[in-house]
């Protein structure tokens, strides 16, 4: 969740039982850390599982490379979880897969999923119309019944704050949530 994803908000979201996910360019743009010093920072609140945010659009070469080096970084830090967007995530696949991780795809609609799964994808991140930063123009029933079916776990993005949003997006089929802008509010977000 850029710019928001500090370091004591991921550990804390890990460490309360979720999977906090960090964003590259929030732990060393916005908080000025050394990525693999921002890494061990996170650890240092929580030795629970934590994930990464790679944004992989490709208009820029030196951009992707610093990419790559992030990932490879975090692969070697013990991440093992990664959320991919903006992209096809083939080479972050074949990346994580060699060390036994685990890529999900954020996907706004069944095009996109479908591009995900052919790059080998093992779940979808839903991008719904009340989800932050790039939403998707589809509600979250919509969405799941574009690409409920391709065979993955689906877990919803967008318009989650409360228990009963949670439930309800168990109760339409999702496998979890996703959420980022409820946590703004903690204690833990700087």
């Amino acid at each position: 969740m850029y710019p928001c994803s500090n370091p004591e908000l991921v550990g804390a979201v890990s460490k309360a039982g979720g999977l906090g996910v960090l964003q590259p360019v929030t732990l060393t743009y916005v908080f000025g850390y050394d990525f693999r010093e921002g890494i061990r920072a996170i650890r240092r609140v929580s030795d629970r599982p934590i994930g990464m945010n790679a944004l992989i659009e490709a208009s820029s070469d030196t951009y992707r490379r610093r990419m790559e080096a992030w990932i490879d970084i975090a692969l070697e830090e013990g991440v093992r979880f990664f959320i991919t967007s903006l992209g096809k995530p083939r080479w972050v696949v074949d990346r994580v897969a060699s060390v036994g991780g685990v890529v999900y795809h954020d996907v706004t609609e069944r095009k996109w999923a479908e591009k995900a799964v052919e790059s080998g994808v093992q779940g979808l991140i839903a991008v719904n119309r009340r989800a932050g930063g790039h939403a998707g123009p589809l509600s979250a029933e919509r969405v799941l019944d574009e690409v409920g079916d391709l065979g993955l776990p689906v877990v919803c993005a967008g318009g989650i704050g409360t228990p009963d949003e949670f439930a309800a997006a168990l109760r339409m089929g999702y496998a979890g949530v996703q959420m980022g802008t409820r946590f703004i509010a903690t204690n833990e977000c700087q």
